[in-house]
């Protein structure tokens, strides 16, 4: 079973009878900036390993950004034919497991407006219940994402 098999399979027992047709990852606002922040700090004060240290670091940076936030480490998005699903997930990174996954939010399709731009070299995502007017705000990760741009075009479309 691949990665996003996995992904789908956690985020449908969460979901229940809504049928997940795609899903992604991103992690919460702020992540990248307290990860080269831990990084640094990781790298800097660790022992005879600054590699082993900064990776540390990036992680416990991430982890301590998303519990400040009172978010979660990494965010599943789950696309049905009628809602977009925002479902926490406990573990990050590409290693994670799909067993602790809980449900955020939702928003039906036809209320959702989604938009991405750039904060210097980070990708924000967007997404806008347009009945409510509130917006969520992710990172988008380059690597381990599970194929957001084709979530993202299929939660567009028009054709629901």
């Amino acid at each position: 079973m691949s990665r996003e098999e996995k992904a789908r399979a956690g985020a449908q027992a969460v979901v229940g009878e809504d049928e997940i047709l795609d899903v992604a990852v991103v992690v919460p606002r702020g992540s990248t900036k307290a990860a080269v922040l831990g990084a640094i700090v990781g790298s800097e004060l660790g022992g005879n390993n600054a590699m082993a240290w900064g990776i540390g670091g990036a992680v416990l940076g991430q982890r301590v950004n998303s519990a400040a936030k009172g978010s979660y480490p990494s965010v599943v998005l789950a696309l049905s034919e009628s809602r977009l699903y925002v479902l926490g997930r406990e573990k990050s990174g590409v290693v994670g497991g799909w067993k602790k996954v809980h449900p955020v939010g939702q928003i039906d399709r036809a209320d959702l407006a989604v938009a991405q731009r750039h904060s210097g070299t980070v990708r924000v995502l967007e997404l806008t219940d347009t009945t409510t007017g509130a917006t969520l705000e992710f990172e988008v990760m380059n690597v381990g994402n599970l194929g957001l741009k084709d979530l993202i075009e299929n939660a567009q479309e028009k054709d629901r």
